[in-house]
């Protein structure tokens, strides 16, 4: 899901797993485990997107991918674009 914030550009997020994927704008992919869906919610529907992930989501749950992820990953996310922002 595509967001309209200067930090984050787009959001994924899996409820089975809780493992949400973000995009920052000229950093790369985030992997996020754990994350509850409230806080995947609050995120998507923040006034600040941005500040909502720097307060509670980038120093909170632990994380993997950081910097620029190509191959699987980068292709997922690309599916993603336009879609509801869950995956399946």
């Amino acid at each position: 899901m595509e967001l309209t914030s200067k930090l984050v550009k787009s959001v994924a997020y899996d409820p089975s797993t809780g493992v949400l994927d973000i995009e920052i704008r000229l950093k790369g992919y985030r992997r996020y485990f754990n994350v509850p869906p409230v806080i995947y919610q609050n995120l998507i529907t923040a006034a600040s997107p941005g500040w909502y992930y720097t307060r509670h989501i980038r120093d909170v749950f632990p994380r993997s991918a950081v910097g620029n992820v190509t191959g699987r990953m980068s292709q997922m996310m690309r599916a993603l674009k336009g879609k509801s922002g869950q995956l399946s």
